[in-house]
């Protein structure tokens, strides 16, 4: 485990040594979760569709599956 001393700016901005920027993949634009636990604060990067898709898959569907899913769909926005 790894301990940083983040600072807090006059409006609120924490900036972050660059060893950690580093370390957690930071860059401009990147979304965190910031997780509250007492007096603890526990930052996530927050997943962007390219990480998922990066992901092994959890489920196989197949195309009939699909297929079926895609008619049941399509039906219910037409009944919107």
């Amino acid at each position: 485990m790894s301990e940083y001393v983040i600072k807090v700016g006059k409006k609120g901005e924490l900036y972050t040594p660059k060893k950690l920027r580093i370390k957690m993949h930071m860059k401009p634009g990147n979304e965190f979760i910031a997780v509250v636990k007492g007096d603890e604060v526990l930052l996530k990067r927050r997943k962007t569709m390219s990480d998922i898709l990066d992901e092994s898959a959890v489920a196989t569907v197949t195309v009939s599956e699909m297929r079926k899913e895609r008619s049941l769909l399509e039906k219910k926005l037409a009944d919107r």
